[in-house]
């Protein structure tokens, strides 16, 4: 730090610059995020909302109202009644305080958590931080978690099992009602990741997937408003059925306005909460249902235009994600995309590149990456 501050001007003038090395959503190149730029109003409400601690609540009863107004929102939108929950710092703390509550209702000595191959690596910190062991089910050929292997898997030490509503990186829907049928079976914890697909499922035509509270043994969801959400980072949602199951993942704060507080991370903006509220309220069930559609159209033109160039798809998208290979070396392609500013994935264990059409990547967008990945692919 320097000895004398400077004046407002030339750190902003300074800040700027920075800002200039930062990609830009609205280019429409950035190819491989599953977040996009807030919506207007999110950004409106976040900057309302800057100073607030949903950590303390008795000091900002207005932003811990706007939480309780998100959770509920979103439980009823995934068939829930009278949930409880928590907007946090993401998927990550989401996932892991579903485990945390998993692990302590269960109280084994040796707890096993059984995750699908594709699941995020999110569980992988997880599972470290809580002293789980991970036991990973196989895939069947359309990429889903396979309900044999899932089976193989349960034991006695097993506290929960996880399926995947929009995998990060093929954007597949596992069989959560298969899963839910494995769970009872069992008496176990059944835990829904849908960070990405908990805001695009909902919305799709004539959607047919069954993932959420509808099914009786789903214990939790996550679901990540500043995702498919467009509310400002962070905001993750954490989702649980029952209230009394937060009673397992409670700390207690003797300093603070409350007695207890049940996230992991202490100091929490309400900004973040309010941002996915005003998005909600703006934009309603017509709105997300337009935007998920246009994404889905992009997405679709895409999907045609590569099978029309001769690459193949890796699974057919079911959401707003597209997986590809080349005929040639598709890990060198990938490299020459971003050379020429496209911001791609590769995959390497499914060596494939990876597109996700978020609101910002229009059909404009798609065709000129369509037009620039064909020249790409020449030898």
């Amino acid at each position: 730090m320097q000895p004398e501050g400077l004046n407002r001007k030339t750190v902003l003038s300074e800040l700027k610059k920075i800002q200039q090395q930062d990609k830009r959503y609205d280019d429409g190149k950035i190819l491989c995020s599953m977040c996009t730029r807030p919506h207007p109003i999110a950004e409106k409400a976040y900057r309302l909302f800057l100073s607030s601690n949903l950590g303390d609540p008795g000091l900002f009863p207005g932003s811990v109202q706007l939480e309780k107004d998100v959770i509920c929102q979103l439980a009823t939108l995934l068939h829930g009644t009278n949930c409880v929950g928590s907007i946090v710092s993401g998927g990550t703390e989401a996932n892991f305080l579903a485990l945390l509550a998993a692990r302590n209702i269960a109280h084994v000595d040796r707890p096993e958590v059984v995750l699908p191959e594709s699941t995020h690596f999110s569980f992988t910190k997880i599972c470290n931080m809580l002293n789980l062991k991970p036991v990973y089910a196989g895939l069947d050929r359309s990429f889903k978690v396979d309900l044999t292997s899932i089976k193989e898997c349960v034991t006695n030490n097993t506290v929960a099992i996880v399926g995947t509503a929009g995998t990060a990186e093929l954007g597949v829907i596992d069989s959560i009602e298969e899963l839910s049928k494995v769970a009872l079976e069992h008496n176990v914890w059944l835990h829904v990741d849908a960070a990405f697909g908990g805001l695009v499922i909902p919305f799709l035509n004539d959607s047919k997937y069954l993932f959420d509270f509808s099914l009786e043994t789903v214990k939790s969801i996550t679901v990540d408003p500043h995702k498919m959400g467009m509310a400002a980072i962070p905001a993750g949602g954490i989702i649980f059925r029952n209230p009394q199951e937060l009673d397992f993942i409670k700390t207690e704060t003797p300093y603070l306005t409350d007695n207890f507080q049940y996230t992991f991370v202490g100091t929490r903006t309400g900004a973040s909460a309010a941002s996915a509220w005003a998005v909600f309220k703006v934009l309603g069930m017509t709105g997300f249902k337009k935007i998920v559609g246009n994404c889905m159209k992009t997405t679709q033109l895409l999907t045609d235009g590569l099978e029309d160039a001769g690459f193949s798809l890796v699974v057919e998208p079911t959401l707003n994600i597209v997986a590809f290979r080349s005929g040639n070396d598709t890990k060198l392609l990938s490299e020459k995309l971003w050379k020429k500013g496209w911001f791609v994935s590769y995959i390497p264990r499914y060596d494939c590149i990876r597109v996700v059409v978020m609101p910002h990547v229009t059909r404009k967008h798609a065709v000129v990456f369509l037009k620039d990945l064909v020249n790409s692919n020449k030898k």
